[in-house]
């Protein structure tokens, strides 16, 4: 990959419905030249795919950090990776048996759902189960976030236009096992040990 594949990659974060026209405009070469540079980071699997990235005012972001018992660490991935709605993103992270989710919804009482049902079914097997709301976005690439630096720019990716506001929820820390509304001043929840 070199420095032209490194700026179409950028442009086509800013814009992935960008044409071939203008990523070669933007790039200075032929829009045949630009298809076929996508082309090949499409086949290489550098490019995986193309997604509309869409924020509402009232998406509430949450952030499920969940810990397993060692042998019960598949049986927990499996459940949260096909019986839950609401989850956008599953990571798998260094700390052993740690699980984190990123649900959305624009309604606080799906994710408390989410949060009743996993706590239900993985009850024995959770050793630590923690959740907070994001209050704000502070950088994006994909979403055209950016409250620091350059702006992302949703059109085309030089960031000429500007970039688009933060999602706003209320983050939440504690001992309840719910979301609070997202206009409270609360926080989540956390629970250790089996719940």
């Amino acid at each position: 990959m070199d420095k032209t594949d490194e700026l179409i990659l950028d442009l086509l974060k800013g814009n992935a419905r960008m044409s071939f026209e203008e990523l070669g405009n933007h790039i200075g070469m032929s829009r045949v030249a630009a298809r076929k540079r996508v082309m090949k980071l499409e086949k290489e699997g550098i490019i995986r795919g193309y997604n509309t990235c869409i924020y509402r005012d009232d998406d509430i972001i949450l952030y499920i950090d969940i810990v397993t018992v060692p042998e019960d660490f598949e049986k927990v991935l499996k459940y949260v990776a096909t019986h839950t709605a609401y989850v956008r993103q599953i990571f798998r992270t260094s700390k052993p048996n740690h699980i984190q989710l990123v649900a959305v919804s624009n309604d606080v009482q799906n994710l408390n759902y989410l949060l009743r049902m996993i706590q239900k079914v993985c009850r024995k097997s959770l050793a630590e189960f923690n959740f907070h709301t994001v209050k704000e976005v502070i950088k994006d690439v994909y979403g055209g976030v950016n409250k620091y630096g350059r702006q992302i720019s949703v059109s085309n990716g030089s960031g000429i236009d500007g970039g688009i506001g933060g999602c706003a929820g209320s983050e939440q820390t504690g001992s309840t096992s719910e979301v609070q509304d997202v206009h409270d001043e609360g926080d989540a929840g956390s629970t250790s040990g089996g719940t």
